[in-house]
């Protein structure tokens, strides 16, 4: 989950210049490879921030801690933080799209049917405080269904919370795949190089979900994961948020970036997150309290 908001805060920095760039047919390669850098390159700047993948990660965290409707709570964050103007040079206006605040303003019950990566960037917590696949994968599928109820949306909500549930039970890379293109069909045979030379801003599901999984599985820890994410251009943040919810839990996260990460979430938001990292740990308990009953 704090992977996931890391990837966010790292991302922010470079989205709105790759949005600009891709409107322009441009790809400024040395830009995005600039933060392969580790040595002169911090991972999150002062430029960095949080956004609409941070915010609603968060909410589905608040909404599965107190068994709420997914769609009230997501409704319920969407106007608290997304009716006001962002106020900050060279990003968007807002940190949610027109689309998901027009969606949250309505007062109906219609669900939106976005076929675009909100209904991924949100749903690591899924992954982490449920201990089924199965029930995983319903659960994420709830998630997408209040705005992106769409197919593609709900594929690639169900196809990332599955990367981040096997990537929790240590599963190794190549059966992560194999999982990944058996049962999602995803075609995941990128290369890197290929994609910080063409990639271009695009917020599909259908688009930026295998590439996730795909540069989560071409890194060698955490840290690597999210500077090769944002490498690839494109919707930086979110893919680094994606790509950074699979590698906390396959790696776990650094304590540095752990503790700037926290400094830079608003407090609120900050003990969601806190209290579902509590939760997740009474479950951990319990399911080893079940096992040791079972093998007496």
């Amino acid at each position: 989950m704090l992977g996931a908001i890391i990837g966010d805060i790292a991302g922010t920095k470079y989205e709105y210049q790759e949005f600009l760039d891709s409107r322009k047919g441009i790809v400024n390669l040395e830009r995005r490879r600039s933060i392969l850098d580790k040595e002169h390159v911090p991972l999150i700047s002062e430029k960095g921030f949080v956004s609409d993948d941070s915010i609603l990660t968060i909410a589905v965290t608040e909404a599965i801690i107190y068994h709420a409707d997914y769609g009230e709570i997501l409704k319920k964050y969407g106007k608290k933080y997304g009716n006001k103007p962002l106020e900050r040079k060279g990003f968007f206006k807002n940190a949610f799209s027109p689309v998901f605040i027009k969606w949250a303003n309505q007062e109906t019950t219609e669900t939106g049917n976005s076929q675009g990566n909100g209904a991924a960037m949100r749903v690591s917590p899924v992954a982490y405080l449920f201990d089924d696949l199965e029930r995983v994968k319903l659960e994420a599928k709830k998630t997408a269904i209040p705005s992106h109820n769409s197919e593609q949306a709900i594929k690639g909500a169900q196809c990332l919370a599955s990367t981040i549930f096997l990537a929790r039970q240590k599963k190794e890379k190549d059966k992560i795949k194999q999982y990944v293109v058996e049962n999602f069909g995803y075609n995941l045979k990128y290369s890197l190089e290929e994609l910080q030379k063409n990639n271009i801003f695009e917020g599909s599901c259908e688009v930026t979900v295998p590439q996730a999984i795909f540069v989560f599985l071409e890194a060698d820890g955490f840290e690597d994961s999210i500077r090769k994410a944002i490498s690839i251009g494109g919707d930086t943040d979110t893919i680094a948020c994606m790509v950074g919810s699979i590698s906390e839990a396959y790696y776990g996260i650094p304590k540095d970036l752990r503790e700037q990460a926290l400094s830079i979430l608003p407090e609120e938001l900050k003990n969601v997150l806190l209290e579902g990292y509590r939760l997740k740990r009474k479950n951990k308990q319990r399911s080893t309290y079940n096992l040791e009953l079972s093998d007496r």
